[in-house]
């Protein structure tokens, strides 16, 4: 049962984890990933009609929902909000699950507060960051709940919702759906009486594979057959997929007390005779733990790439730490059962471990720190370029990747353009030489130029509040 206290301890936790979710944008009121920017800009191309289908277009159900908010209020300055927005609902929605699962109120609120622990960074990703795997995580709360509870209560309807949970995200972050088909295919072959006697009823599973196949060959413009082929080799995700990879550790995503916790519960869940009740909870890790284990051998993940693993790993942790830490303490609380310090201890105890939980929750990899694209200064900046006509902008890599979600004007090149173009823009930066600058210019035919820092080849300044903005359109239609 809950009550107002319950009521005011759930509100808290939530606020709490939507602070600590929130806090790194204390630094900066900035979207924190350069991804972020990306899916900014084209949920604003959609907007304007400048959309372009593709690659960055696999994910386009993500670019939509970001579409309605830009019809709502500036996307760029709300964006910030997401991520603890976000975390607040998906810890509602674990919250929800576990609570139902167990029927235990407690085991349900440490839960979401493992939850809360689960660690960011710019590789890993994470809560920190509004992206498509952020944004699918409910769905994978509520679409692996639904299937196996509905396996398991032999319930149709919550097998049919679960289903459409997952077509909804193909199309959003089909990772989200495919890193789940080897445990929810073992789950189901577990209960194969069942499954034989449906067939029929779970032959509506092949629409994942129809649909996703489908989608694919219209984003790309391909045959079916030439999509297969594609689908195939784009699932085996080799060493190289993840700039840092291979110094990724476990550490980096969930804390040590968190694991102990987990595996204690695990241990607590089979001496408790509830493994088969539980029996998500153990497959989930289980196979993705396979999964890295064969990355780590063969240097391919096969349906999901090794980081997005250890993400999707720590996500499916939380409720063995909550089972570890509850039965931890009763244990305790049995023992000391006749002390006058019961409630001392036990609270001790909780301290101590949500403590060890979080002691390193804001530490990230010294190679992989949070990174700045703009502050409030290029803002500014770039608010001006808004007030151009249409044009075309040349400016650093790391700064371009916020000017068209500030200013919707084109760029030359950012940092996701990994080519001789990129390099030619770096190069422009590099050199005082203003005819090597000035060879630049009549390749790409930039309208402006945006430095900053102060460039001394005889550009028209229009603009020097904190960057430089230079009119370079005469430079362009020159003769080399």
């Amino acid at each position: 049962m809950i009550n107002r206290k319950r009521v005011l301890l759930l509100a808290l936790i939530l606020i709490l984890t939507s602070t600590i979710v929130y806090s790194p944008h204390l630094v900066t009121p900035f979207p924190l990933h350069a991804d972020e920017w990306h899916h900014i800009e084209q949920a604003l191309r959609l907007k304007n009609s400048e959309y372009k289908f593709g690659t960055q277009s696999v994910e386009i159900g993500f670019h939509i929902f970001l579409l309605i908010i830009s019809y709502l209020t500036d996307l760029v300055l709300f964006y910030k909000f997401l991520p603890a927005i976000w975390a607040v609902l998906s810890s509602i929605i674990l919250f929800a699950i576990i609570l139902n699962k167990t029927s235990r109120f407690y085991i349900a609120i440490l839960a979401i507060i493992f939850f809360a622990s689960i660690k960011s960074n710019v590789n890993i990703m994470g809560l920190w960051f509004f992206t498509p795997l952020t944004f699918s995580i409910p769905f994978i709360f509520l679409y692996i709940y639904l299937f196996t509870e509905g396996i398991q209560k032999q319930n149709k309807k919550y097998i049919l919702t679960s289903l459409v949970i997952m077509l909804f995200l193909i199309p959003v972050h089909s990772i989200s759906v495919l890193f789940a088909i080897p445990f929810l295919a073992i789950y189901a072959l577990i209960h194969y009486k069942y499954l034989l006697r449906e067939y029929k009823f779970f032959l509506l599973f092949l629409l994942i594979p129809v649909i996703g196949i489908f989608f694919y060959s219209q984003i790309f413009n391909l045959t079916i057959v030439d999509s297969l082929a594609e689908i195939f080799q784009n699932l085996q995700f080799r060493q190289g997929w993840g700039v840092l990879e291979l110094k990724n550790s476990f550490a980096e995503v969930y804390s040590l007390t968190g694991y102990l916790l987990a595996f204690l519960g695990l241990v607590f869940i089979i001496k408790n005779k509830t493994a088969e009740k539980y029996l998500e909870f153990i497959l989930w890790p289980l196979t993705l733990l396979i999964m890295i284990f064969i990355f780590k051998t063969t240097g391919t993940s096969y349906f999901s790439p090794f980081q997005r693993n250890l993400y999707y790993l720590a996500i499916s942790l939380p409720f063995l730490s909550a089972y570890g830490t509850y039965c931890l303490i009763a244990e305790i609380k049995n023992k000391i059962k006749n002390s006058k310090f019961v409630k001392l201890i036990i609270i001790f105890v909780l301290a101590l471990i949500i403590i060890l939980t979080f002691f390193s929750y804001l530490k990230t990899p010294e190679q992989i720190q949070l990174y700045k694209i703009i502050d409030n200064q290029d803002y500014q900046d770039l608010k001006f370029l808004s007030t151009l006509p249409k044009s075309k902008i040349l400016a650093e890599p790391i700064i371009s990747t916020a000017i068209y979600p500030v200013s919707q004007q084109n760029i030359t090149a950012d940092i996701f353009q990994r080519s001789s173009k990129q390099k030619d823009v770096e190069k422009f930066f590099e050199t005082d030489n203003c005819t090597e600058k000035e060879k630049i210019i009549k390749t790409y035919k930039p309208d402006y130029v945006l430095s900053e820092y102060p460039i001394d080849c005889n550009y028209t300044e229009i603009y020097n509040k904190n960057n430089y903005v230079y009119n370079v359109k005469k430079l362009k239609w020159e003769k080399k």
